[in-house]
């Protein structure tokens, strides 16, 4: 894989983890400013990080909504990328991101 390439992978899961920390976040923080109880797989209530507030929590909505977007999108260039090697580069790269292809 030449270096940009191998550049772009790496930003993307950098990218793909941080993402994966700031939508739940994003939904906590939202759904605290909304004064919506937030209770995690349905029996432990989380407490609230921040108190009510309108305005915050329509702003954390479409920050929420945007990075929800985003790692979706990003989830789709990934697989995207890593069909290509496979299908066109024919490489060995979807093999090594699998676990019974090492």
């Amino acid at each position: 894989m030449p270096a940009w390439q191998h550049k772009i992978a790496e930003g993307t899961h950098h990218l793909l983890y941080l993402l994966m920390f700031l939508v739940p976040l994003s939904g906590w923080l939202m759904s605290s400013a909304k004064g919506f109880q937030v209770v995690y797989f349905g029996v432990l209530p989380i407490p609230d990080l921040i108190g009510k507030d309108k305005e915050l929590g329509e702003l954390l909505e479409e920050m929420h909504e945007v990075l929800s977007w985003s790692l979706i999108s990003l989830v789709g260039l990934h697989l995207a990328g890593a069909l290509k090697h496979h299908i066109i580069d024919k490489d060995s790269t979807l093999r090594r991101m699998l676990p019974f292809g090492k």
